[in-house]
């Protein structure tokens, strides 16, 4: 059974298609060609049946289409509806075109001849307007240029069920990067793709400050079998977060998260029995090192080049430079200041992730082996922040208490970090329980504190699953 948000999208999708249509026919025919007919009658009838909830006002934005300022949705089957009249309307220098109430097909014919007439004018939208005004038609049929829209389209404030919110959104941002590196070499839906994950970013980074550690926990999950995916996604939410905390602002960060998943995007062209290794012989180390050459070679087939496509390649030139793996004739003086984020963050995921030729490490271990590295191959402030935001214990660490208990760190407590929020898994008798909260630094009521941490263990020998615990 069809809902009525679906089928409020269908007739979204429906006008969508018909004015495409009308715009296209525009720059073929005269306005009382019989092509005409059919596109509007069918939308008279949608303009006449939305008269009574204020008409219809279709609005192009940064490359999405908005249907009474509701984004317009319907998967691939709606991409070339959607694209399409994106690009006719900024061919025509429009962002919106709305339909106000009562429109006849005098109406629309009036209208659409307007249109042809401003066809190379040096201010279409004020042509159009200027006719409309003259035809009698402004209370009924209104245009705008970009930048003087009726006001960006605003998706409406709810309260987030952090239950179910954050995996989605983290599931999401899984298939996104999939479909976008699935999509590199088709230059629309790269175009697409390349959009719809720079929202999901920008989404991740207005929630950042408000829900900083619910992201934190979601860069502790692993997914084995999508190894690439999953380490690109918790990269580019790691490097947020470490950016946040170092203070950058919402724009960089949106930037900066980009930057961090496509680091490596090159890797998807690597040969796969290297990337899913982690000890390379010194010839295997130079063929994994030629990565951001492919990375470049993939951005390059969108046929786009951006200043974010351009951040994004060379970050993913210089953040693994210390290893010496990448060839550059001219090494730089310089690293980018997105480099000394993302290879720290890139390297803690890579370490607590588990590889074909070793089990993952144990959070506080990676932490620790970051720390001890050779100088010089972590920036020494970003790796101070990093270490203070993820705790002695960093999320996903898997501890024994001083009651016997075990339990799986959810958040890391700046003010006591040796005392954090845990999900106790096993009872003082081995047994499994349902994983309830315990503050560690919230004092009982004789003053004690409930429990201290005596250790972390391998969740793998213990049969815990850690995402159980951390997407709740």
């Amino acid at each position: 059974m069809t809902t009525e948000t679906e089928a409020a999208q269908d007739s979204a999708l429906q006008f969508a298609n018909l004015l495409v249509q009308a715009l296209r026919l525009v720059r073929l025919y005269e306005t009382d060609n019989v092509a005409y007919e059919g596109p509007l009658t069918q939308m008279q009838a949608l303009i006449d049946a939305a008269a009574d909830r204020g008409g219809i006002r279709l609005q192009a934005e940064e490359g999405m289409l908005y249907y009474n300022k509701e984004p317009l949705r319907g998967g691939k089957r709606a991409f070339g509806t959607i694209q399409g009249l994106v690009k006719a309307l900024e061919g025509l220098g429009l962002a919106e075109v709305a339909f106000l109430g009562k429109v006849g097909s005098t109406d629309l014919r009036l209208f659409f001849n307007a249109v042809k007439q401003s066809l190379g004018a040096e201010d279409p939208a004020n042509q159009v307007r200027s006719s409309l005004e003259a035809l009698g038609l402004k209370d009924r049929v209104a245009v705008y240029a970009p930048g003087e829209t009726t006001g960006k389209a605003v998706a409406k404030k709810v309260d987030i069920d952090e239950r179910t919110y954050f995996p989605l959104a983290y599931a999401r941002t899984l298939v996104l990067l999939r479909e976008y590196v699935k999509n590199l070499s088709n230059e629309e839906l790269n175009r697409y793709f390349t959009q719809k994950l720079h929202r999901a970013l920008q989404e991740i980074v207005s929630l950042t400050a408000k829900y900083f550690n619910r992201w934190l926990r979601l860069t502790a999950v692993k997914n084995a079998d999508e190894y690439l995916f999953s380490h690109m996604a918790n990269t580019g939410v790691l490097s947020v977060l470490l950016g946040h905390q170092l203070g950058l602002g919402k724009v960089k960060l949106t930037e900066l998260g980009y930057c961090g998943m496509l680091a490596g995007l090159g890797l998807f062209r690597s040969p796969r029995e290297l990337v899913e290794r982690s000890d390379l012989g010194d010839a295997e180390a130079q063929v994994l090192g030629l990565h951001p050459y492919r990375a470049l070679g993939a951005q390059l087939e969108g046929h786009k080049i951006t200043p974010k496509m351009l951040a994004a390649a060379t970050v993913g030139f210089q953040f693994d430079l210390h290893r010496g793996r990448t060839p550059l004739r001219v090494p730089p003086r310089e690293v980018h200041p997105y480099v000394r984020i993302v290879r720290i963050c890139e390297a803690y995921d890579a370490l607590t992730s588990p590889r074909a030729d070793r089990p993952a490490m144990l959070p506080d271990q990676a932490l620790r082996a970051l720390i001890e590295a050779r100088p010089g191959d972590y920036d020494p402030l970003a790796l101070t922040v990093f270490t203070n935001m993820m705790g002695l214990f960093p999320t996903g660490t898997t501890v024994t208490l001083s009651t016997g208990e075990v339990a799986v760190v959810v958040h890391p407590n700046p003010d006591q970090p040796r005392r954090p929020l845990v999900a106790i898994v096993r009872g003082r008798d081995g047994s499994p329980v349902d994983g309830d909260f315990l503050d560690l630094a919230q004092k009982l009521e004789d003053g004690a504190y409930p429990a201290t941490i005596t250790g972390s263990v391998d969740p793998v020998e213990l049969g815990i699953t850690i995402p159980d615990y951390l997407l709740q």
